[in-house]
């Protein structure tokens, strides 16, 4: 895998690439966090991911700095038009949600929200540039990083 791929990638083969636990709805997967040394892993609650959902759609379609602070542009499209695969992170004092949003018309939907998918695989096939990823930390609800797959050469 090429070092500019997705940092998003690399956290999750960092931390062992678990497979999901489940489908929380038709446009969404979610995926335990993996227990790492001493600390066990959790799985986000749908209130969690419900939580998560309203304040990224939020902080995109009203971005402050909180938003332009991070270095990125918009996406060209509200949350609500990309499917999302969420993927729990941290130990459970510091938790964070990381996602990966893909519009269904880049990707294969079944391939993107299928359990049998590795968060690698999805990362792989999610590439077009209007498609992005972001980390959200629950514990101290914001943003934390919000990054757009890179757009192809001219």
């Amino acid at each position: 895998m090429k070092p500019t791929r997705s940092f998003l990638a690399l956290a999750l083969l960092a931390a062992g690439c678990v497979a999901p636990l489940s489908t929380q709805s038709a446009g969404k997967l979610v995926t335990p966090a993996p227990a790492v040394a001493s600390n066990p892993t959790w799985t986000p609650s749908a209130e969690e991911i419900s939580s998560v959902e309203k304040a990224v759609a939020f902080l995109l379609a009203n971005p402050d700095q909180r938003v332009f602070g991070l270095g990125q542009t918009l996406p060209p499209h509200p949350l609500s038009a990309y499917i999302v695969r969420f993927t729990a992170a941290g130990p459970l004092d510091n938790k964070f949600i990381m996602g990966l949003a893909a519009l269904p018309s880049t990707v294969s939907r079944d391939e993107f929200l299928s359990a049998a998918t590795t968060d690698a695989r999805a990362v792989e096939i999610s590439t077009a540039p209007e498609n992005f990823q972001f980390i959200y930390n629950l514990k101290q609800p914001r943003l934390v990083e919000i990054r757009f797959n890179k757009q192809p050469a001219p």
